[in-house]
């Protein structure tokens, strides 16, 4: 299957909310970077995606789509891992959320983007600034925060129409008034601060999208930070064009400036986000790792971690990223285990509430649902639960038993008969052989490792004591599940013998009270 492809400029407002909705809701999608400062949306080959000419744009298999509000229904409908609260399956709640969207296009839009546009940002793309109308912009601004003040977010819910939770009406309009940080911000308060509930509403928006909405946003800042440098410059020597053209990057750009990379620096000293490929490397690291002989007698946790390091350090498919300790990937696994975990409980939930007909994608679906009930955050890491759920630790109580758990249907068989993981990596481990699909065991661990180098003399007595040990356990769970279903053929006779005693004789066929009699001899 194709993956989706986000046409889209971080610095437009419609592209940042959905790059970020695909990232909190875990959509795997690749990002291709149309630059609006260059005009690359006017482009013959981009007008076949979009023959309007604008951002953000995607191409998800044959499907074309553009316009920001009808992509954001498209991925909450489409894709699984999309949390209810965001497009409500409501039919009067999502009503509200329409009209919330089509409320913002000709207000909220034309004011913020209209100001942002004419009284900073036009120089960047070629363009003069126009006073007049960044007034008649900023009148709308004016006239739409104070709507939102008094009507969108009255009562004292978080988020819009009285809700506790965002939907994707929060997340488009907060997108669309956080642009106003690349303002002055004497400025910029000045528009906002009279908007107490606004404030706080962007802040909570901002909150439950982190940390993606910082990453996303980040591209304003550095634009704030270009657009500052310029104003100072223009304070210092009081001349100059008020309209020189003011460069900067869409995304990653850098500057030659010394002092704005200081402050780039200096804000964005986090952690280096861990991308999928690098969990399925170290997944495939882990496994691969603590499966094999033990390479030292006295190996301890640190050297194990070093060994888990330089098996990811040295992957082929890593090359062009920066190297990762054994101390991260320690950190790393911990986090993706203790979450796969927690999903693996969820998933059997939703398998154990699974109804006729309900299809594969509803069950993730109900499996996301209860994952963020019970944790209160979405989860994001289906991609490593992929890699890891045939492995015995992580597997589904319900894979073996109800075919519908979909263990399966996400694997590839090859010509020679092989199973795979639907993972793409190619460091991925074979599932099962000679075309039957067999639950993976789980890794031996270090001491196990130990132990079976020192004791190859008992290997054959313990491995027929464990195939007698795991015989004699499936003989009872075997004679369980045969009392069991005798139990329950039993209850059903009781039940319909129940049903045909209420009923008087003439009220009986031939057939049902043949029937009733042999339920009666039997019972006795």
């Amino acid at each position: 299957m194709m993956k989706l492809k986000v046409y889209a400029d971080r610095m437009s407002q419609p592209s940042r909310a959905v790059i970020i909705f695909c990232k909190v809701n875990g959509i795997q999608f690749e990002e291709v970077l149309i630059s609006l400062g260059k005009s690359q949306q006017l482009s013959p080959e981009f007008k076949e995606i979009n023959p309007m000419g604008k951002v953000p744009a995607i191409v998800d298999g044959k499907l074309k789509l553009f316009e920001s509000h009808a992509i954001l229904i498209y991925l909450s409908s489409a894709f699984p891992s999309v949390v209810d609260h965001w497009y409500p399956n409501d039919l009067s709640k999502r009503a509200k959320i329409h009209s919330v969207l089509d409320w913002h296009h000709t207000n909220l839009r034309p004011g913020a983007a209209g100001y942002v546009l004419n009284s900073v940002l036009a120089p960047a793309l070629g363009l003069p600034l126009n006073p007049k109308a960044a007034a008649e912009a900023e009148n709308i601004l004016t006239k739409s925060l104070s709507t939102l003040e008094s009507f969108w977010l009255k009562g004292n819910a978080k988020f819009l129409l009285g809700s506790n939770q965002p939907s994707i009406a929060d997340l488009s309009l907060v997108c669309e008034l956080t642009q106003l940080q690349v303002l002055d911000d004497k400025d910029r308060l000045r528009l906002l601060s009279p908007h107490k509930k606004v404030e706080q509403w962007i802040e909570n928006t901002r909150e439950a999208t982190m940390p993606h909405f910082d990453e996303v946003h980040e591209v304003l800042f550095r634009a704030k930070d270009r657009f500052q440098k310029h104003r100072e410059m223009e304070t210092a020597s009081k001349s100059g064009p008020q309209s020189k053209i003011i460069q900067f990057s869409s995304i990653g750009g850098k500057s030659d400036d010394p002092n704005l990379v200081q402050n780039t620096t200096d804000r964005r000293k986090t952690r280096r986000k861990w991308r999928p490929p690098e969990d399925v490397i170290l997944i495939s690291a882990w496994l691969n790792t603590d499966k094999g002989p033990t390479v030292v007698d006295d190996q301890k946790g640190c050297a194990f971690w070093k060994r888990i390091g330089a098996y990811f350090s040295n992957s082929a498919s890593l090359a062009n990223l920066p190297k990762r300790e054994g101390s991260h990937c320690k950190q790393r696994w911990a986090k993706i285990n203790d979450r796969v975990c927690q999903f693996v409980v969820c998933y059997d939930q939703a398998l154990n509430q699974r109804t006729s007909g309900q299809s594969e994608d509803e069950v993730f679906k109900v499996a996301y649902q209860i994952y963020y009930n019970n944790y209160k955050s979405n989860f994001t890491l289906e991609h490593a639960w992929r890699e890891l759920r045939h492995n015995k630790k992580w597997i589904s109580s319900n894979t073996s038993e109800n075919p519908k758990g979909g263990g399966s249907s996400k694997r590839t068989k090859l010509n020679g008969g092989g199973v795979y993981s639907s993972s793409s990596n190619p460091e991925s481990q074979p599932i099962a052989l000679d075309g039957e699909e067999e639950v993976m065991d789980r890794p031996l661990g270090v001491k196990s490792s130990k132990q079976k180098g020192k004791k190859v003399a008992t290997k054959t007595t313990i491995e027929e004591e464990r195939e007698a040990n795991s015989r004699s356990r499936l003989e009872n769970l075997w004679a369980l599940k045969e009392k069991d279903v005798e139990e329950q053929k039993k209850l059903t006779r009781m039940e319909v013998l129940k049903s045909l005693l209420g009923r008087t004789t003439d009220q009986l066929s031939e057939k049902e009270e043949t029937l009733k009699n042999r339920l009666i001899d039997e019972m006795l």
